[in-house]
This record gives C-alpha cells, structure tokens and sequence, in this order.
C-alpha cells in the first residue's frame, strides 16, 4: 500500500512540476501582489508588508511536506499629494512553491508598479492599471523521484518491489532554471454609497510561457501555460455595527478552471465613525469547485488600526477524498496563516482616499 501510494503522489507531484500549473491560495485577497498586479499600493496608508503561509495535504507523502507555499510582499502608495486623485504603487514579492519535500522547488521573485486614478466626487470609483515582472528559479531534486521502469519484481522485499534507478531509463536535464516572468492585471472599483462599495478586477499572468525543460530529447515541449483571473466583492457596511463581504474568483489556466466563491461576515467589536479605527473580527465560508473536486473552506480574521490577521482551513471532498481513500492516504486538507500591516510614515495633507479590498 506504500509503494501504490509513492507511486500515485510521485507522479501527481511530477504531473504537477512537468505541466507546471501554478500556486493558489483560499486567501487569495490576502496576498494582493500574487492575486493581481493592479493592486499594488492599493490601499489607504503609505506601505503595506503582507505574508501568507499555505501548508496543503500534510502527511501525505514521506517527503514533507507534500505542498507548501509561503510569500512575503512589500508594496507603497506613493506621490498621492502631487497626483491628488490617484496613487503610483511600487512593490516587490517572494513565493516559494515546494512539492513533494522540494522535489520540486520554485522561487518568484517579482517586481510591481501600479497606477491608481480616482474620478468624480470624492474619488468614489477608480481604476489600477498594473504590471509585474522578475524570474521564476525553479529546482528539481531527481533523486526524490522515481519512474516505472525503475520498479523490478522483488519477492523478497516487503511489498514485492523494489526500485532501481538505473534502469529507469529517464535522460534528465539540469534541474536548476531561471526564467523571466512577466504579468498585468487591471482593477475597477466603485464606493456608490457611503459604506457600500463594488470591486472587481482580472489579471493576466505567465505571458512569457517560460519553458519547462527537465527531459533530454524529449519529443514534446512542456510551457507554462498562461492563467486568466477574474476576481469581484462587494463591501456592505451595516449601521458601523457589522460589514458582509461576498465575493467570488475564477481562474483558468490550460484545460484547468478553478471557482471560488463565498460570504465573510464581520462584527466591529470597536465601533468608531473612522474605519480605520474600528476593531473588527470576521467569519467566512467559502467554497471551490474544480472539476469533480469540491472544498469547503472555513475562515477566521481579526483586523485593528492596520493589523489584520487571518486562517482559512481547506477540507477537499468530493473526487480528491475519493483518491486519498483509495490509495490509503491521510485525509487531503491544507491550512493557511496570513498577517499583514497597513503603516503611514507621514499623513498626507489630502486624504485621497484608496480603500483596501478584503472579500
């Protein structure tokens, strides 16, 4: 059952590497700079430092852990007294992506710059215009992966295998690339009453389709392929007691699609006429759909003068719980950690107003 069970998650995770489909995360609004470059200094203060940690499928495979991602982000809302109406965001992201105990490893390093212009009355809807360029440092660890010519009958070892890499027949290249990256997002937002305000944006990423070349000779090209987003939320504040933030995401990428959708509810346990001001802790459920998986996705956060913190919790059912049953696994969940902080340096003499999407 082991050695089934190496087998399946050894070719998942090199299915994985090889077609090379991209991180997500259940917090997606917390990481604003991976969601969408548009977003970048999009938020009322002078800088903004955002870290997420996800953690999926633990205990799944003997390399650990099977999936991890964790991401660090610094972006700054600048020159909004001599733009008056909008803001030049600048920032800078890391994301390491690990599969398998880094049998696959991959570090983005990512450069952003957004412009942010408000119209009409009080800047009440305005539109980021965003771009994102660095490199993708991907590493491959050949000798945490194994091929099915390498398996030979074996009466005499426990489960009637064994493996030798030998005769596994795979000519591998170097497993240490560097390749550019490069994407662009847009974002449209819309405060048409006091407290009630609409969102929505879409991105663009991979627009290089770097290549994955991990197999000599190989008869086929692997490129990463490009992904689309499309991300709203409406914001509704209820008599400075309460706010109700439903949104929803779809990304697609390759013949991959991916919906995410749901309702966080949050109660300002400190009330004050400044939102900024105000102590709030939230509750979500959200929900993904991915083609015969189904995740239900429980979330809780606190937020205070800049502060917010937040954990989301991913119970995956449907095709992917099936699989685990059947190969013998742990029951596929993940987990994620987020924290991030809104600062000002100095307070502007005109308050150009940008708010911070939360979904």
């Amino acid at each position: 059952m082991k050695l089934r069970l190496y087998v399946v998650v050894a070719f998942l995770v090199g299915f994985l590497g090889l077609n090379a489909q991209d991180f997500h995360f259940s917090q997606f609004y917390a990481s604003p700079l991976t969601l969408n470059p548009a977003l970048t200094g999009n938020f009322n203060g002078f800088y903004r430092i955002t870290g997420i940690y996800r953690n999926q499928w633990p205990g799944l495979t003997q390399n650990k852990p099977a999936f991890s991602t964790p991401s660090i982000s610094l972006d700054f809302s600048l020159l909004k007294e001599k733009l008056k109406h909008g803001s030049l965001g600048v920032g800078l992201v890391f994301v390491n992506d690990q599969q398998n105990g880094k049998s696959f490893n991959t570090n983005h390093i990512l450069g952003s710059v957004a412009y942010n212009m408000g119209f009409g009355p009080k800047n009440k809807f305005q539109v980021g215009l965003g771009f994102q360029g660095g490199v993708a440092m991907t590493k491959v660890d050949f000798s945490k992966l194994q091929f099915a010519d390498g398996y030979y009958s074996d009466p005499s070892s426990g489960t009637g295998f064994s493996y030798d890499a030998a005769q596994a027949g795979e000519s591998l290249a170097s497993g240490s690339k560097v390749k550019g990256v490069f994407n662009a997002g847009v974002f449209l937002k819309y405060e048409f009453k006091e407290g009630m305000r609409v969102y929505a944006g879409y991105s663009f990423n991979n627009a290089t389709r770097y290549k994955q070349d991990y197999i000599l000779n190989s008869i086929e090209e692997f490129h990463i392929p490009f992904r689309h987003t499309i991300h709203g939320g409406f914001e509704f504040d209820v008599k400075d007691a309460a706010v109700l933030i439903p949104g929803v995401l779809f990304q697609t990428q390759a013949k991959a699609t991916e919906t995410n959708f749901g309702l966080t509810a949050g109660i300002h346990v400190k009330r004050d006429p400044n939102p900024l001001q105000r102590a709030t802790f939230f509750l979500g459920l959200w929900n993904r759909l991915n083609k015969g998986n189904y995740t239900l996705i429980p979330k809780v956060g606190f937020e205070y003068k800049g502060f917010r913190a937040g954990f989301a919790y991913d119970a995956h059912l449907g095709k992917q719980y099936n699989d685990s049953k059947t190969i013998g696994g742990s029951y596929p969940q993940a987990f994620e950690i987020t924290l991030s902080y809104i600062g000002n340096i100095f307070v502007p003499k005109e308050d150009n107003y940008l708010f911070n999407p939360r979904y």
